[in-house]
């Protein structure tokens, strides 16, 4: 008898307990918890407006098709363009305190060309400046295309680098500050 109540005991404590089983799931890729994804912030995009009412000068000569200014002052960007008065030059709006002043020329050309900025936005360590140059049709006589924008002016950056129709070009030192 007690062989039979230590049996009954054994298989009552048996069934009891929880059975071990060894699953394998795999993880679902739709109930991936969304609070668990790790995301890059979107880069902070900076403030920029074309100048018009600038032209460069006659005197400036340029080996490279796309050339950059950075300009500190207005004497500095007196020696490289002009002002068309007839135009509205936007002279007042130059302030060389709260914004970076930056020239992009393109050499001379036959060509129509246009040079516009499509977005400014911060990276590590530079400024990243995205332009599309775009060459049109044959004109009867050369031009020197060129554009003056302000950009909103941030600490702690070290270069504007520039990008022309979605490929890196050159970049620009940015001065201590």
């Amino acid at each position: 008898m007690k062989k039979a109540a230590l049996l009954f005991l054994l298989t009552a404590l048996w069934a009891c307990t929880p059975k071990k089983t060894e699953t394998t799931a795999t993880a679902d890729s739709t109930a991936v918890d969304t609070m668990m994804v790790a995301t890059p912030p979107a880069p902070l995009m900076l403030a920029f407006n074309p100048m018009s009412g600038f032209y460069l000068n006659n005197s400036l000569v340029f080996t490279d098709s796309t050339n950059y200014f950075l300009f500190s002052s207005q004497q500095e960007l007196a020696k490289k363009f002009s002002l068309n008065k007839s135009q509205g030059a936007e002279i007042g709006k130059t302030d060389f305190l709260i914004n970076y002043m930056v020239g992009v020329a393109c050499a001379p050309t036959t060509k129509l060309t246009t040079i516009v900025m499509d977005k400014v936005e911060a990276g590590d360590y530079t400024i990243n400046i995205y332009l599309t140059i775009r060459r049109g049709e044959e004109q009867k006589s050369l031009s020197r295309p060129a554009q003056i924008f302000a950009i909103e002016r941030r600490s702690g950056f070290t270069a504007l680098q520039f990008y022309v129709n979605g490929k890196e070009d050159k970049a620009l030192v940015l001065p201590m500050e």
